[in-house]
């Protein structure tokens, strides 16, 4: 059996601090915001570590991936730059329903660092998930995804898998 040499941890989804028009649905994340940002509980125990982080918008009771970044220095230096906030703030500005959240994966508690090629692994892994999920990704990079889907276990469209199909799945841990 194959060992995995990197256990990652998924956390959030952290609520971005935001303005609100009070007509319309535009939104804008600032410097300041980001700085609200990593003011939060949550948000401090992961701003030193670095990985993979998502930005998303939480609408009813799921979220939109709308851009997939990685860091090799911490999620506090990288994750709100000045053009990270030009994709964020794209993305909020033009009415896309949901409040901004962010998602990072990386190590677990006390652990912060972790290969860089495994972190370029992981990117490619949630930039393709993510533009399955949403096509308008703001990515430009790595989003050349395969033609192909394999019915009820990847890419493999709408509807509930076939036995065989969740069976394979739960084979092969997709």
């Amino acid at each position: 059996m194959l060992e995995i040499q990197t256990e990652l941890v998924v956390h959030g989804p952290f609520p971005i601090p935001h303005d609100a028009h009070r007509k319309g649905t535009s939104k804008r994340i600032t410097r300041d915001h980001a700085k609200e940002f990593w003011a939060q509980a949550g948000a401090r125990g992961v701003r030193s570590k670095h990985g993979c982080y998502v930005f998303a918008l939480a609408a009813g009771r799921g979220f939109s991936p709308w851009y997939v970044g990685k860091t090799t220095k911490t999620f506090e230096q990288e994750a709100f730059q000045d053009h990270k906030l030009i994709y964020y703030n794209d993305v909020i500005f033009k009415g896309h329903k949901g409040k901004p959240v962010m998602f990072f994966v990386a190590k677990g508690t006390g652990q912060k660092r972790f290969p860089e090629n495994q972190i370029d692994d992981l990117e490619t892994f949630l930039i393709q998930s993510a533009i399955y999920k949403n096509p308008a990704l703001m990515n430009k990079q790595k989003t050349k995804m395969g033609l192909w889907g394999i019915s009820g276990v990847v890419r493999g469209g709408k509807g509930k898998a076939l036995a065989n199909a969740r069976q394979f799945k739960a084979m092969m841990r997709i």
